[in-house]
């Protein structure tokens, strides 16, 4: 029943209306570009769902010999069918099976009958079987859950399936994770992040990839793939290996059955004693995560989302770090070579932490042709991250003058004598400046990075820097002058508290350990900052 290669299951929005698709259709929809959004699809099932189309659809592909995505629905179908041919009528693809020695879609199948016993919990709402950041209350409402559609149980499915950490004992999570607690971060570039063209862009990658995915990790070369057409009744005996997988496979970290009940859908779930996949720490040639680089990358797990959410020094680490390895998608592909101009790139990622998630992060950054080529090809990738990791530095440097500066003010203009409590009225200011560089920093980067000339690099960092309106230090002086505007200072004290954080501010800037570069000539001395003497007085004081 519910059988998704036949039957229109899910919600698809185009530029004319809003429909119901079979998966084949909505292959064939994605591959016209005509797929606007997926009308039940939530934030953060994005990436598990695009994972999902791109690794099934390159899986079908190259199990067919077929080079080229089909743009006919029957033959999406056709290629669909071909990975289960030991089910003529379609078990692994309908989302209800009431036999439970018969695979459904993403759900295990039994070895006997008498397995049903095992499946003891209930789960009423799609969202509740999803994962964590679902199931609370505060994320989405009970009310709105009870009106789950079926394609709110196939996405919830596939997250859970797909991309779950551990639950606790008896709930073991993905191989595809570096840990329980970890998660799968995704980078991509391409030449559009609408669906369709991002979908079709990462299959032809995927393609390209296979052969050297299959020489660098213990895949092999039609392994499993699909991993619920395998009986699975939770024992230790069953845990496969990574060395039995293909390299795109899909898995089922869970297992789970849907049935229906008065006409509505709802899940019943049993524990397992050990993984699905045996713990390889995340090694399993992701192609969206980055890995850890040594001599073997197998002996390095993937880089995993931290508490911070996809800024501007998270991305820089998570595809510049000299420790880790760039994603393959990451890679231009011939395609991309070929056809030259804008790309964009694509992060996302759930952080998740003991017992929880902690938010759903995704960024889409432009790069421009010239920056798409150097930053798709390996070997021009350090001198792009030597560059953006100097850009930080300078960052760094101009936030904690700052944050000096208006502990100073908040400490009635005592730039030695601060509390912590003054210093920590600093910081949401410093957090402010941070939120306005985020937003231009990486057509910053590209504006350096494409420039061949080494003294028109520099010259276009220090206009990033300063340039007396929006650069860096720009910046940063107005929000201290709107920090000694807003923050508590007695009247008789606002003054000297102003004057003494601007000496500091511009001090500190030009000593030594600030950005003296910035300053070199006696023009720029006189037309801009305190006077000489509070400049000097204020060179280079020990921040608190």
């Amino acid at each position: 029943m519910l059988n998704i290669l036949t039957e229109s299951l899910i919600g698809i929005a185009t530029a004319n209306d809003t429909h119901l698709a079979s998966l084949p259709e909505v292959y064939a929809e994605l591959m016209a570009d005509e797929v606007e959004a997926f009308s039940a699809l939530r934030s953060h099932q994005r990436h598990a769902w695009h994972a999902f189309l791109v690794q099934l659809a390159a899986m079908a592909m190259h199990r067919a010999g077929v080079s080229e995505p089909p743009a006919d629905a029957a033959e999406w179908a056709a290629l669909m069918r071909g990975l289960t041919p030991d089910w003529p009528d379609d078990e692994p693809w309908q989302l209800v099976m009431d036999d439970i020695i018969n695979p459904a879609f993403m759900q295990t199948r039994a070895r006997s009958g008498d397995k049903l016993a095992d499946y003891k919990s209930h789960v009423v709402t799609a969202d509740e079987l999803d994962m964590l950041v679902t199931s609370k209350n505060h994320d989405l409402k009970a009310s709105v859950a009870l009106q789950s559609r079926v394609d709110d149980w196939i996405f919830a499915l596939i997250s859970l399936q797909t991309m779950e950490g551990y639950g606790g004992r008896f709930n073991y999570g993905v191989s595809r994770m570096p840990s329980g607690y970890g998660n799968r971060p995704a980078f991509s570039i391409t030449p559009s992040a609408r669906p369709g063209g991002h979908v079709r862009r990462d299959i032809d990658a995927l393609l390209q990839h296979r052969q050297a995915i299959l020489e660098e990790y213990p895949v092999v070369d039609n392994g499993i793939g699909l991993l619920w057409v395998k009986p699975w009744d939770g024992t230790k005996a069953e845990t496969l290996l990574i060395n039995q997988m293909e390299p795109f496979y899909i898995e089922v970290c869970r297992r789970v059955r849907l049935r229906q009940t008065a006409g509505r859908l709802e899940a019943i779930r049993a524990n397992s004693l050990d993984r699905r996949i045996a713990d390889i720490k995340g090694l399993t040639a992701d192609p969206w995560a980055p890995t850890g680089k040594s001599s073997n990358q197998r002996d390095t797990p993937p880089a995993f989302l931290g508490p911070r959410k996809f800024g501007y020094e998270r991305i820089v680490d998570g595809l510049f770090s000299p420790d880790w390895t760039e994603p393959r998608l990451l890679r231009l592909t011939q395609h991309d070579q070929q056809a030259g101009g804008q790309m964009q790139l694509v992060a996302r990622g759930m952080v998740r932490g003991e017992g929880g998630t902690s938010g759903y992060h995704e960024r889409v950054i432009p790069l421009n042709p010239k920056m798409a080529q150097i930053f798709g090809r390996s070997g021009n990738r350090e001198e792009i991250g030597d560059i953006a990791r100097e850009r930080i530095a300078d960052i760094g440097k101009v936030k904690t003058i700052l944050r000096h500066a208006i502990a100073t003010f908040a400490a009635h203009g005592e730039s030695s004598d601060t509390s912590p409590e003054q210093r920590s009225r600093a910081n949401p200011w410093s957090d402010k400046l941070d939120e306005i560089i985020d937003a231009g920093f990486f057509d910053a980067l590209q504006e350096e990075v494409e420039e061949d000339d080494r003294d028109e690099r520099r010259r276009i960092r220090n206009r990033w820097l300063h340039n007396r309106k929006d650069g860096v230090v720009d910046h940063a002086e107005q929000i201290l002058h709107a920090a000694g505007d807003a923050l508590p200072c007695l009247s008789i004290h606002r003054y000297k508290a102003k004057v003494q954080a601007n000496g500091v501010f511009w001090g500190r800037l030009r000593g030594a350990n600030g950005l003296p570069g910035l300053f070199g000539s006696a023009s720029d001395e006189a037309s801009e900052g305190p006077n000489n003497s509070q400049s000097r007085a204020a060179q280079n004081p020990t921040e608190p």
